[in-house]
C-alpha cells in the first residue's frame, strides 16, 4: 500500500519526471505545514525503490536521481481499484454513492460523468460483442 506521504513523493517525481532527494524535499517543503527532513525523504525514497518498487534511481556524478516506474495513470488506476476492492468489497455503484454523498458534483461535472459512463458502457458492450463473436467462432 502506498502511503500519503509516498503518494506526495510520487506526485513530485510524475510533474518533474525525475529528482534528487534534495529536489524531492524542496517541493515538498514548499507546500508543506511541517518541514521534511532530507534524511526522511531519502529513507522514503529507499522504501519505495527497494521494497515497493515504485521508484528506480540512476547515479548522475554522486547524486542518486530516482524516477517514478509507473506513470501516474497506472498507479492511481491500480490504486483505485485495490480501493474499491478492499472497501466496497469491488462494488462500484456502492463506492459512486459515497463519492457522491460525500462531495456532490456540480451540473457540469455531472455532464462530464454521464459522458464518460456513456463511453465506458460503449467500450464494455464492445467486448462483449467481440467475445460473442469470439465464442460463436469456435463453436463452427
Amino acid at each position: 500500500m502506498v502511503t500519503d506521504r509516498e503518494l506526495e513523493i510520487l506526485k513530485v517525481l510524475w510533474v518533474r519526471g525525475k529528482a534528487s532527494v534534495r529536489e524531492v524535499q524542496d517541493d515538498l517543503n514548499a507546500s508543506a505545514t511541517t518541514p521534511v527532513a532530507y534524511s526522511t525523504v531519502q529513507t522514503l525514497l529507499n522504501i519505495m525503490e527497494d521494497k515497493k518498487g515504485l521508484v528506480r534511481h540512476v547515479v548522475e556524478g554522486r547524486t542518486f536521481i530516482y524516477i517514478p516506474k509507473k506513470s501516474s495513470d497506472r498507479t492511481i488506476r491500480e490504486l483505485t481499484k485495490r480501493f474499491v476492492d478492499r472497501v466496497f468489497d469491488g462494488a462500484i455503484d456502492r463506492m459512486m454513492v459515497a463519492l457522491l454523498d460525500t462531495k456532490p458534483p456540480s451540473p457540469a461535472e455531472f455532464d462530464r460523468l454521464r459522458a464518460m459512463i456513456d463511453e465506458a458502457q460503449r467500450q464494455s458492450d464492445g467486448r462483449v460483442d467481440e467475445e460473442v463473436a469470439a465464442s460463436a467462432a469456435e463453436v463452427d
